[in-house]
Protein backbone atom coordinates (compact mmCIF):
# COMPACT_ATOMS: atom_id res chain seq x y z
CA UNK A 1 0.00 0.00 0.00
CA UNK A 2 1.30 3.47 -0.79
CA UNK A 3 2.03 5.53 2.32
CA UNK A 4 0.35 8.78 1.17
CA UNK A 5 -2.94 6.92 0.82
CA UNK A 6 -2.45 5.26 4.20
CA UNK A 7 -1.76 8.53 5.96
CA UNK A 8 -4.73 10.15 4.31
CA UNK A 9 -6.89 7.77 6.32
CA UNK A 10 -4.92 8.58 9.48
CA UNK A 11 -5.48 12.31 8.99
CA UNK A 12 -9.27 12.06 9.21
CA UNK A 13 -10.69 14.49 11.77
CA UNK A 14 -7.45 16.46 11.92
CA UNK A 15 -7.69 20.24 11.88
CA UNK A 16 -7.18 21.92 8.54
CA UNK A 17 -3.68 23.07 9.52
CA UNK A 18 -2.74 19.44 10.21
CA UNK A 19 -3.45 18.38 6.67
CA UNK A 20 -0.80 20.52 5.00
CA UNK A 21 1.78 17.72 4.98
CA UNK A 22 3.17 14.71 6.76
CA UNK A 23 6.83 14.79 7.88
CA UNK A 24 9.21 12.23 6.41
CA UNK A 25 9.95 10.87 9.89
CA UNK A 26 6.31 9.87 10.31
CA UNK A 27 6.13 8.32 6.85
CA UNK A 28 9.25 6.32 7.68
CA UNK A 29 7.74 5.01 10.93
CA UNK A 30 4.57 3.98 9.14
CA UNK A 31 6.60 2.19 6.47
CA UNK A 32 8.53 0.33 9.17
CA UNK A 33 5.39 -0.88 10.92
CA UNK A 34 3.71 -1.95 7.68
CA UNK A 35 6.85 -3.87 6.70
CA UNK A 36 7.06 -5.60 10.11
CA UNK A 37 3.45 -6.72 9.78
CA UNK A 38 4.04 -8.12 6.29
CA UNK A 39 7.27 -9.86 7.31
CA UNK A 40 5.43 -11.58 10.17
CA UNK A 41 2.82 -12.92 7.76
CA UNK A 42 0.09 -10.43 8.58
CA UNK A 43 -1.89 -8.08 6.36
CA UNK A 44 -2.81 -4.45 6.87
CA UNK A 45 -6.38 -4.02 8.11
CA UNK A 46 -8.71 -1.06 8.55
CA UNK A 47 -7.02 2.10 9.75
CA UNK A 48 -10.14 3.61 11.28
CA UNK A 49 -11.49 3.22 14.82
CA UNK A 50 -9.17 1.02 16.88
CA UNK A 51 -6.90 0.63 13.85
CA UNK A 52 -6.06 4.34 13.67
CA UNK A 53 -2.45 4.21 14.78
CA UNK A 54 -1.28 7.67 13.58
CA UNK A 55 -3.03 10.59 15.30
CA UNK A 56 -2.23 14.20 14.33
CA UNK A 57 -2.96 17.03 16.77
CA UNK A 58 -1.29 20.08 18.28
CA UNK A 59 0.06 18.88 21.63
CA UNK A 60 2.63 21.67 22.15
CA UNK A 61 0.29 24.63 21.57
CA UNK A 62 2.45 26.26 18.89
CA UNK A 63 -0.08 25.82 16.09
CA UNK A 64 1.97 23.09 14.39
CA UNK A 65 0.84 19.53 13.97
CA UNK A 66 2.37 16.90 16.22
CA UNK A 67 1.87 13.16 15.75
CA UNK A 68 1.15 10.14 17.92
CA UNK A 69 2.32 6.79 16.54
CA UNK A 70 0.74 3.92 18.47
CA UNK A 71 2.15 0.49 17.63
CA UNK A 72 -0.55 -1.12 19.76
CA UNK A 73 -3.23 0.14 17.35
CA UNK A 74 -1.43 -1.11 14.24
CA UNK A 75 -4.10 -3.19 12.42
CA UNK A 76 -2.00 -6.24 11.51
CA UNK A 77 -4.65 -8.82 10.56
CA UNK A 78 -3.58 -12.37 11.33
CA UNK A 79 -0.93 -11.25 13.85
CA UNK A 80 -2.93 -9.37 16.49
CA UNK A 81 -0.27 -9.77 19.21
CA UNK A 82 2.69 -8.78 17.03
CA UNK A 83 2.95 -5.25 18.41
CA UNK A 84 1.52 -6.00 21.86
CA UNK A 85 3.15 -9.30 22.91
CA UNK A 86 2.79 -8.81 26.67
CA UNK A 87 -0.18 -6.45 26.91
CA UNK A 88 1.96 -3.34 26.49
CA UNK A 89 3.05 -1.60 23.30
CA UNK A 90 5.30 1.21 22.15
CA UNK A 91 3.74 4.67 21.99
CA UNK A 92 5.51 7.63 20.41
CA UNK A 93 4.81 11.37 20.40
CA UNK A 94 6.51 13.37 17.66
CA UNK A 95 6.62 17.17 17.84
CA UNK A 96 6.31 19.03 14.56
CA UNK A 97 9.20 21.32 13.65
CA UNK A 98 8.67 23.27 10.44
CA UNK A 99 8.01 20.45 8.00
CA UNK A 100 9.91 17.86 10.01
CA UNK A 101 9.22 16.03 13.28
CA UNK A 102 11.31 15.15 16.33
CA UNK A 103 10.68 12.26 18.68
CA UNK A 104 9.58 13.80 21.98
CA UNK A 105 8.38 10.71 23.87
CA UNK A 106 8.67 6.96 23.41
CA UNK A 107 7.89 4.21 25.88
CA UNK A 108 5.83 1.05 26.36
CA UNK A 109 2.36 1.77 27.72
CA UNK A 110 -0.62 -0.34 28.67
CA UNK A 111 -3.12 2.37 27.69
CA UNK A 112 -3.37 5.98 26.56
CA UNK A 113 -5.94 8.62 25.70
CA UNK A 114 -5.99 11.95 23.89
CA UNK A 115 -7.88 14.82 25.49
CA UNK A 116 -9.15 17.44 23.08
CA UNK A 117 -8.24 21.04 23.74
CA UNK A 118 -5.82 23.83 22.86
CA UNK A 119 -3.35 22.26 23.14
CA UNK A 120 -4.47 18.64 23.03
CA UNK A 121 -3.18 16.46 25.87
CA UNK A 122 -1.81 12.93 25.93
CA UNK A 123 -2.32 10.81 29.04
CA UNK A 124 -0.59 7.44 29.45
CA UNK A 125 -0.78 4.42 31.75
CA UNK A 126 2.26 2.25 32.37
CA UNK A 127 3.35 -0.60 34.64
CA UNK A 128 6.59 -1.92 36.08
CA UNK A 129 9.81 0.07 36.66
CA UNK A 130 8.42 3.20 34.98
CA UNK A 131 6.05 3.58 37.93
CA UNK A 132 8.78 3.69 40.57
CA UNK A 133 6.92 1.39 42.95
CA UNK A 134 3.19 1.06 42.11
CA UNK A 135 2.16 -1.80 39.86
CA UNK A 136 0.46 0.70 37.54
CA UNK A 137 0.66 4.45 37.19
CA UNK A 138 -0.61 7.33 35.09
CA UNK A 139 1.08 10.41 33.67
CA UNK A 140 0.12 13.48 31.67
CA UNK A 141 2.55 14.71 28.98
CA UNK A 142 2.73 18.50 29.20
CA UNK A 143 4.72 20.82 26.97
CA UNK A 144 7.58 22.64 28.68
CA UNK A 145 8.15 25.60 26.34
CA UNK A 146 11.20 26.87 28.21
CA UNK A 147 13.00 23.54 27.81
CA UNK A 148 11.54 22.70 24.39
CA UNK A 149 10.28 19.32 25.54
CA UNK A 150 7.39 17.40 27.07
CA UNK A 151 7.43 16.64 30.79
CA UNK A 152 5.75 13.69 32.49
CA UNK A 153 3.41 14.83 35.29
CA UNK A 154 1.89 12.21 37.60
CA UNK A 155 -1.91 12.05 37.53
CA UNK A 156 -2.45 9.25 40.06
CA UNK A 157 -1.39 10.80 43.33
CA UNK A 158 2.30 9.87 43.20
CA UNK A 159 4.21 12.64 44.94
CA UNK A 160 7.01 13.06 42.43
CA UNK A 161 8.23 16.07 40.53
CA UNK A 162 7.66 16.53 36.81
CA UNK A 163 10.47 14.93 34.79
CA UNK A 164 11.55 14.98 31.15
CA UNK A 165 9.59 12.67 28.87
CA UNK A 166 11.00 9.19 28.38
CA UNK A 167 12.77 8.35 25.15
CA UNK A 168 12.97 11.89 23.76
CA UNK A 169 15.46 12.65 21.00
CA UNK A 170 17.74 15.65 21.36
CA UNK A 171 16.23 18.86 20.02
CA UNK A 172 17.64 20.14 16.75
CA UNK A 173 18.91 23.32 18.37
CA UNK A 174 20.51 21.60 21.36
CA UNK A 175 24.29 21.76 21.76
CA UNK A 176 26.23 18.73 20.52
CA UNK A 177 27.26 16.06 23.00
CA UNK A 178 30.59 16.62 24.70
CA UNK A 179 33.42 14.23 23.88
CA UNK A 180 34.11 11.33 26.20
CA UNK A 181 35.57 12.42 29.52
CA UNK A 182 37.23 10.65 32.36
CA UNK A 183 35.42 10.05 35.64
CA UNK A 184 34.76 13.39 37.27
CA UNK A 185 33.85 15.08 33.95
CA UNK A 186 30.38 15.99 32.75
CA UNK A 187 27.93 13.09 33.36
CA UNK A 188 26.68 11.18 30.35
CA UNK A 189 23.00 11.71 29.53
CA UNK A 190 20.37 9.13 30.33
CA UNK A 191 19.37 6.90 27.44
CA UNK A 192 15.99 5.79 26.16
CA UNK A 193 15.38 2.15 27.02
CA UNK A 194 14.76 0.09 23.87
CA UNK A 195 11.60 -2.04 24.06
CA UNK A 196 11.44 -5.81 23.73
CA UNK A 197 11.16 -6.60 20.02
CA UNK A 198 7.78 -7.89 18.87
CA UNK A 199 9.33 -11.06 17.45
CA UNK A 200 11.83 -11.62 20.29
CA UNK A 201 10.07 -14.65 21.73
CA UNK A 202 9.69 -16.38 18.36
CA UNK A 203 13.35 -15.75 17.46
CA UNK A 204 14.57 -16.96 20.85
CA UNK A 205 12.56 -20.18 20.73
CA UNK A 206 13.65 -20.92 17.15
CA UNK A 207 17.32 -20.48 18.10
CA UNK A 208 16.80 -22.56 21.24
CA UNK A 209 15.23 -25.40 19.28
CA UNK A 210 18.02 -25.30 16.69
CA UNK A 211 20.62 -25.50 19.46
CA UNK A 212 19.03 -28.58 21.02
CA UNK A 213 18.48 -30.30 17.68
CA UNK A 214 22.18 -29.87 16.87
CA UNK A 215 22.89 -32.55 19.50
CA UNK A 216 20.64 -34.98 17.58
CA UNK A 217 18.62 -36.21 20.56
CA UNK A 218 16.76 -39.52 20.28
CA UNK A 219 13.51 -37.82 21.26
CA UNK A 220 12.48 -34.25 20.54
CA UNK A 221 9.11 -33.82 22.25
CA UNK A 222 10.82 -32.22 25.26
CA UNK A 223 12.51 -29.45 23.27
CA UNK A 224 9.62 -27.00 22.88
CA UNK A 225 8.66 -27.13 26.59
CA UNK A 226 12.33 -26.66 27.52
CA UNK A 227 12.64 -23.62 25.25
CA UNK A 228 9.41 -22.18 26.64
CA UNK A 229 10.85 -22.53 30.15
CA UNK A 230 14.06 -20.81 29.06
CA UNK A 231 12.07 -17.95 27.52
CA UNK A 232 10.27 -17.62 30.85
CA UNK A 233 13.61 -16.72 32.44
CA UNK A 234 14.22 -14.11 29.74
CA UNK A 235 10.78 -12.59 30.26
CA UNK A 236 11.28 -12.60 34.05
CA UNK A 237 14.56 -10.71 33.55
CA UNK A 238 13.08 -7.73 31.71
CA UNK A 239 12.24 -5.57 34.71
CA UNK A 240 15.80 -5.92 36.02
CA UNK A 241 17.30 -5.49 32.53
CA UNK A 242 15.37 -2.23 32.13
CA UNK A 243 16.71 -0.90 35.43
CA UNK A 244 20.30 -1.74 34.41
CA UNK A 245 19.81 -0.07 31.03
CA UNK A 246 18.45 3.06 32.69
CA UNK A 247 21.65 3.18 34.75
CA UNK A 248 23.84 2.95 31.65
CA UNK A 249 25.11 5.97 29.72
CA UNK A 250 23.15 7.38 26.78
CA UNK A 251 26.16 9.17 25.31
CA UNK A 252 29.74 10.25 25.98
CA UNK A 253 30.70 11.35 29.46
CA UNK A 254 31.30 10.16 33.00
CA UNK A 255 28.84 8.10 35.07
CA UNK A 256 26.13 10.25 36.73
CA UNK A 257 26.19 11.21 40.41
CA UNK A 258 24.77 8.58 42.73
CA UNK A 259 21.57 10.52 43.47
CA UNK A 260 20.77 10.83 39.77
CA UNK A 261 21.59 7.16 39.15
CA UNK A 262 19.22 6.05 41.90
CA UNK A 263 16.50 8.19 40.37
CA UNK A 264 17.13 6.71 36.91
CA UNK A 265 16.80 3.13 38.18
CA UNK A 266 13.06 3.39 38.64
CA UNK A 267 11.32 0.78 40.76
CA UNK A 268 14.29 -0.05 43.01
CA UNK A 269 13.56 0.32 46.73
CA UNK A 270 16.86 1.71 47.97
CA UNK A 271 18.02 0.96 51.50
CA UNK A 272 18.62 3.91 53.81
CA UNK A 273 22.16 2.62 54.34
CA UNK A 274 24.01 0.52 51.76
CA UNK A 275 25.98 -2.58 52.63
CA UNK A 276 29.64 -2.09 53.48
CA UNK A 277 31.77 -1.40 50.38
CA UNK A 278 28.75 -0.37 48.27
CA UNK A 279 27.51 3.05 47.21
CA UNK A 280 23.87 1.96 47.19
CA UNK A 281 21.85 -1.22 47.58
CA UNK A 282 18.18 -2.02 47.31
CA UNK A 283 15.54 -4.45 46.13
CA UNK A 284 13.70 -4.83 42.84
CA UNK A 285 11.16 -7.61 43.10
CA UNK A 286 13.01 -10.57 44.59
CA UNK A 287 16.44 -9.38 43.44
CA UNK A 288 19.18 -7.30 45.05
CA UNK A 289 20.38 -4.22 43.15
CA UNK A 290 23.82 -2.79 43.95
CA UNK A 291 25.83 0.25 42.82
CA UNK A 292 29.59 0.19 43.38
CA UNK A 293 32.47 2.55 42.73
CA UNK A 294 35.30 4.57 44.21
CA UNK A 295 33.29 7.61 45.27
CA UNK A 296 31.29 7.68 42.04
CA UNK A 297 29.21 4.95 40.37
CA UNK A 298 31.28 2.59 38.23
CA UNK A 299 29.17 -0.58 38.23
CA UNK A 300 25.53 -1.55 38.66
CA UNK A 301 24.54 -5.14 39.32
CA UNK A 302 21.71 -7.49 40.15
CA UNK A 303 22.18 -10.42 42.50
CA UNK A 304 20.17 -13.46 43.56
CA UNK A 305 20.91 -16.45 45.77
CA UNK A 306 18.79 -19.30 47.10
CA UNK A 307 19.18 -22.88 48.24
CA UNK A 308 18.44 -25.67 45.76
CA UNK A 309 16.63 -23.54 43.15
CA UNK A 310 17.17 -23.08 39.42
CA UNK A 311 18.52 -19.74 38.23
CA UNK A 312 15.62 -17.31 37.55
CA UNK A 313 17.40 -14.76 35.33
CA UNK A 314 19.03 -14.51 31.92
CA UNK A 315 20.21 -10.90 31.53
CA UNK A 316 22.24 -11.41 28.30
CA UNK A 317 19.20 -12.77 26.45
CA UNK A 318 17.01 -10.08 28.01
CA UNK A 319 19.30 -7.47 26.42
CA UNK A 320 19.30 -9.40 23.12
CA UNK A 321 15.48 -9.38 23.11
CA UNK A 322 15.70 -5.56 23.13
CA UNK A 323 17.99 -5.46 20.09
CA UNK A 324 21.45 -5.69 21.66
CA UNK A 325 24.41 -7.32 19.93
CA UNK A 326 26.49 -9.26 22.45
CA UNK A 327 30.11 -10.21 21.72
CA UNK A 328 31.60 -12.77 24.11
CA UNK A 329 34.99 -11.54 25.40
CA UNK A 330 35.73 -14.06 28.17
CA UNK A 331 34.44 -17.37 29.48
CA UNK A 332 35.69 -19.27 32.51
CA UNK A 333 34.28 -22.50 33.89
CA UNK A 334 34.92 -22.78 37.62
CA UNK A 335 33.28 -26.09 38.42
CA UNK A 336 30.17 -28.18 37.82
CA UNK A 337 27.37 -25.73 37.07
CA UNK A 338 29.55 -22.73 37.92
CA UNK A 339 31.28 -20.14 35.76
CA UNK A 340 31.62 -16.54 34.62
CA UNK A 341 31.24 -14.89 31.22
CA UNK A 342 31.78 -11.34 29.94
CA UNK A 343 30.30 -9.67 26.87
CA UNK A 344 30.64 -6.36 25.07
CA UNK A 345 27.03 -5.19 24.72
CA UNK A 346 26.11 -2.81 21.89
CA UNK A 347 22.72 -1.15 21.40
CA UNK A 348 22.08 1.09 18.38
CA UNK A 349 22.59 4.75 19.23
CA UNK A 350 24.24 4.37 22.63
CA UNK A 351 27.76 3.57 23.91
CA UNK A 352 28.68 -0.09 24.26
CA UNK A 353 29.35 -1.46 27.74
CA UNK A 354 30.70 -4.50 29.54
CA UNK A 355 28.37 -7.12 31.02
CA UNK A 356 29.76 -9.85 33.30
CA UNK A 357 27.59 -12.70 34.58
CA UNK A 358 28.58 -15.12 37.32
CA UNK A 359 26.30 -18.09 37.86
CA UNK A 360 26.25 -21.19 39.98
CA UNK A 361 23.46 -23.73 39.75
CA UNK A 362 23.07 -25.81 42.91
CA UNK A 363 24.31 -29.37 42.23
CA UNK A 364 22.16 -30.72 45.07
CA UNK A 365 18.90 -29.73 46.73
CA UNK A 366 20.66 -28.39 49.84
CA UNK A 367 23.36 -26.41 47.98
CA UNK A 368 23.30 -22.71 47.11
CA UNK A 369 22.49 -21.26 43.69
CA UNK A 370 23.91 -17.84 42.80
CA UNK A 371 23.43 -15.35 39.96
CA UNK A 372 25.06 -11.95 39.54
CA UNK A 373 24.99 -9.72 36.43
CA UNK A 374 27.16 -6.60 36.47
CA UNK A 375 27.28 -3.75 33.93
CA UNK A 376 30.07 -1.19 33.75
CA UNK A 377 28.93 2.43 33.80
CA UNK A 378 32.31 4.06 33.30
CA UNK A 379 33.21 2.83 29.81
CA UNK A 380 36.00 0.58 31.06
CA UNK A 381 36.90 -2.11 28.48
CA UNK A 382 35.57 -5.61 29.12
CA UNK A 383 37.93 -8.26 30.49
CA UNK A 384 39.52 -10.42 27.80
CA UNK A 385 40.33 -14.10 27.93
CA UNK A 386 39.48 -17.50 26.45
CA UNK A 387 36.02 -17.65 24.90
CA UNK A 388 35.79 -21.37 24.17
CA UNK A 389 35.16 -22.76 27.66
CA UNK A 390 32.87 -25.78 27.89
CA UNK A 391 29.27 -25.60 28.98
CA UNK A 392 28.83 -24.97 32.71
CA UNK A 393 26.45 -27.94 32.73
Amino acid sequence: MRIPALLAAAMIAAPASAQSGVPEAIKTRVNELVARCAQAGGTLGSMTGQGRFVIPADFSGDGRTDFIVSEGNMPCVGKPALFRPDGASRLELWVGEGGNARLAFADRVIAYRVLAGKPARLQIARSGPACGGPARCGDDLRWNAAAGRFDEVATDGRKIAARPATGAAVAAGAPPAAPAQAAGGKPAPAAAVPPVAADAEARFKAACRKRYLADRPAKTDWIDPACAEEWGRVAASQQVAEALLRAGPGGPGAPPPLAELRQRMQGVRWAARPEKGQLASGQLGGFTMVVEGAGRPEKASVGWTKVGEMLPLNIPEAFAARGAKLTLTRCEKMGAGEGERSWLVAFPGRPSFDLTVYERTAPTANAWSHYTATVRLDGAPPPRGPTNCEQFW
